[in-house]
């Protein structure tokens, strides 16, 4: 036996210390492991927001589709709405869109990729820019054949969101026969378009202007939007668009 420097026998130290050593793993797992497992649970959470998503996701769209300003013709000139307009935008698509959501983007394609792809599951966008068809929910959409859209789809979205190339009537009067043709019983409306426009909206669609107006940073002239429905939502302004016109007013001053 060895000299254990004191009156325990060698077996009642080991088992001693064998005591010890399992107390103090008990206080160890009990104070500092469940601990670091809260903390990285939270951060898990976190960086899975669906603000989070879309931001990334409406990031990833910009980054990956700079606009088109320069096309001519049968053109594909295309204009993205600003991050503040996207963000209004897509929350009253979460809140009036169904659940799950049932919303056809009919040529709103950065609308459509600021949703999760589990949020788009059973959307679809509706575009002439071929460079999305592989992408689930892509039909491919040319407004000068307005009943060429598949059978499956017809009456069953309980929302749209419209935003055509051109603000003419001859161009919205195509938009509206594909919108009565996509849209559910009971469906709802959400577009845009120049304030002039009002009346033909309102005969077209049935929709009514909004306080909210959205921002497309590099468009010459100011858009509305307009909704078939009564919304909380967009009542009220848009700080992007109110800058620009204090803005305005104060380049009109004398002096400036």
């Amino acid at each position: 036996m060895a000299d254990t420097g004191c009156d325990m026998s060698e077996e009642e130290l080991l088992a001693m210390l064998r005591g010890i050593d399992a107390s103090k793993i008990q206080s160890e797992s009990q104070v500092v492991y469940p601990e670091k497992s809260a903390q990285a649970e939270e951060k898990d959470q976190e960086a899975t927001t669906p603000e989070d998503l879309k931001a990334e996701t409406f990031s990833e769209f910009l980054a990956k589709n700079p606009e088109k300003h320069t096309c001519s013709g049968k053109d594909l000139n295309q204009y993205w709405y600003s991050a503040i307009t996207i963000e209004k935008m897509v929350a009253e698509v979460q809140a009036h869109g169904g659940e799950p959501l049932k919303v056809a983007f009919v040529s709103t394609p950065s609308l459509f990729f600021s949703l999760t792809a589990e949020q788009r599951r059973e959307c679809a966008v509706l575009d002439y820019d071929r460079k999305w068809e592989s992408e689930p929910g892509f039909v491919f959409y040319d407004y000068n054949e307005p009943e060429a859209v598949p059978e499956e789809i017809k009456g069953t979205f309980d929302m749209l969101v419209i935003d055509p190339p051109y603000i003419t009537r001859e161009v919205w009067a195509q938009y509206a026969v594909t919108a009565k043709l996509l849209l559910a019983p009971n469906g709802r409306v959400m577009l845009t378009t120049v304030a002039e426009n009002a009346p033909m909206m309102k005969e077209l669609l049935d929709v009514e202007p909004q306080t909210f107006r959205p921002s497309v940073p590099n468009l010459v002239y100011q858009y509305c939007l307009y909704t078939s429905y009564p919304s909380e939502g967009l009542d009220c302004d848009n700080p992007e668009i109110t800058e620009i016109i204090e803005q305005k007013h104060v380049e009109l001053r004398p002096g400036h």
